[in-house]
């Protein structure tokens, strides 16, 4: 079986590795692991690039690939992690990763945490806004100092800021709108302990294969996951979990249940902060995971017994199941 591998990286878009504005593009090492992650599984493999890349190769007839390996980001677009797929959904192509839908219904923060709340997960309360209104000021207003500021529909922790008065707001706002053109999202800072939960498979097949929890170095939570901790090497992901199995079996089913109600495939990753009264709630999904070395995937999975290129193989048999290849 032939694997082609679709990715975006900032040269892609014009983008210098330094820029943090856009955060999400992979960087060419991890392109590497995971290819030779693909090939150590017995696949073989085409490195196709973006979305345009593929639309050529279909446009000119040259696309001769079994399944696509997507891991692509997009840009410039609300719907920018959809934009695959629903390429691949047209020419009717298998691909790894979650659908069209389920793409762009997860890139909108607090669309999807409305949803997870109806079917009984704890969010942060939030007030999502594309202008500075009255309206909206007071609206913040409501919510406690500090609270957060993001985009939202960006990932990465792009634009992301903890804000601790009406003034900052104000300006960070004004910053953030015109840097991402996209609504932005104000929510709750729920002050506590930082996790991820990774997740494989599809169904009544997925699972969630542990927890980690970010740490600053010295052991203690961190405040804010964003950028500055990101491009460092200063904060600790351990797959230790300092809480009640209780808990953890609650956030990890959440997890679940999370996956299966928005219908996600193969791999997906669930962000929530456990309150310092030891309540989760949960922040948002990534449906297109970094799968780069030492991440949650790898860390969880070698709990397992898992090596870094099986779990690279359980995300691929996965999509081969859903799609009988």
């Amino acid at each position: 079986m032939k694997i082609g591998f679709c990715y975006d990286t900032k040269s892609d878009y014009g983008y210098a590795e330094e820029n943090l504005e856009y955060t999400d593009f992979v960087s060419l090492h991890t392109v590497s692991e995971i290819g030779k992650a693909i090939e150590q599984n017995g696949y073989e493999l085409e490195y196709i690039g973006n979305v345009y890349k593929l639309r050529n190769q279909l446009m000119t007839n040259t696309f001769n690939c079994d399944l696509i390996f997507n891991i692509a980001e997009g840009f410039g677009s609300r719907n920018r992690e959809a934009l695959l797929p629903s390429l691949l959904e047209l020419y009717k192509i298998p691909h790894t990763a979650s659908d069209t839908y389920g793409m762009s219904i997860n890139l909108n923060k607090h669309h999807t945490k409305i949803l997870a709340s109806s079917i009984g997960i704890p969010t942060p309360k939030g007030v999502c806004f594309n202008t500075l209104t009255e309206e909206i000021i007071k609206k913040v207003s409501a919510l406690k100092f500090p609270f957060v500021l993001k985009p939202n529909n960006e990932g990465g922790s792009m634009g992301l800021y903890l804000v601790g008065s009406m003034e900052e707001f104000i300006q960070k706002s004004n910053y953030l709108i015109k840097t991402y053109s996209f609504e932005l999202l104000a929510e709750e800072y729920i002050k506590g302990t930082e996790i991820t939960v990774p997740i494989i498979g599809d169904g009544e097949k997925a699972e969630a294969l542990g927890v980690v929890t970010i740490l600053n170095e010295d052991g203690t939570d961190i405040n804010l996951y964003d950028n500055s901790l990101k491009q460092i090497d200063n904060v600790i992901n351990t797959t230790a979990f300092k809480f009640e199995d209780e808990l953890k079996k609650e956030i990890i089913d959440y997890s679940i249940k999370i996956h299966n109600f928005f219908g996600l495939h193969d791999y997906s990753r669930m962000d929530f902060r456990i309150s310092q009264d030891g309540q989760p709630y949960f922040l948002e999904i990534n449906a297109m995971p970094s799968l780069c070395r030492n991440c949650s995937f790898e860390q969880c999975g070698k709990l397992m017994g898992l090596t870094y290129h099986q779990i690279i193989g359980r995300s691929i048999k996965s999509a081969r199941l859903r799609y009988g290849i």
